[in-house]
């Protein structure tokens, strides 16, 4: 079990040292069968992709408080990609759950996980903080209450670090 804990750190440590990355481009299905590709949305402002799935109860607990972030900051450029990995089995839940909770942001499926594969997932939920030049600025796994407060703090600093450069 050790071992196997220290693999998982080694991996995430080696992953957030790269948090000058590129942000890896996809193309998903929304919710109504569009398509949404990562590239063309990259620009206004920061990007938060949050990877979830109905079954992850700490998913659940966090999507509620990305949903209070989305609505503080949408005005000014925050986008929020919700990308659900339920898997076919499971993914006919995701626009029940959407409607019921009324998540206002964007809704994509990634339901053989190959963009959460990309982005180098372990489990749900996995936050990726993108900024408007589409480098990756912040990466978490999993949720605790409290975690958001970090992700709120990065959001306000990247729109703070915009409004700068743009004067």
């Amino acid at each position: 079990m050790r071992f196997l804990t220290f693999i998982l750190i080694i991996g995430l440590t080696t992953f957030s040292m790269a948090q000058e990355k590129t942000a890896p481009d996809f193309t998903l299905p929304m919710l109504d069968g569009s398509n949404f590709q990562l590239s063309e949305n990259i620009g206004e402002g920061p990007v938060l992709i949050n990877f979830w799935a109905t079954w992850c109860i700490p998913c659940i607990a966090e999507m509620k408080q990305l949903k209070k972030i989305y609505k503080k900051y949408k005005d000014q450029g925050l986008q929020i990609l919700s990308i659900s990995i339920d898997d076919p089995k499971t993914v006919g839940r995701v626009k029940g759950m959407v409607k019921s909770k009324r998540y206002p942001f964007t809704i994509l499926l990634d339901t053989n996980s190959e963009v959460f594969n990309l982005y180098q997932g372990s489990n749900p939920p996995l936050s990726i903080l993108i900024d408007k030049e589409g480098k990756i600025v912040y990466n978490h796994t999993g949720y605790r209450k409290g975690d958001e407060k970090k992700v709120d703090k990065m959001i306000a600093e990247l729109l703070k670090n915009e409004k700068t450069i743009e004067k």
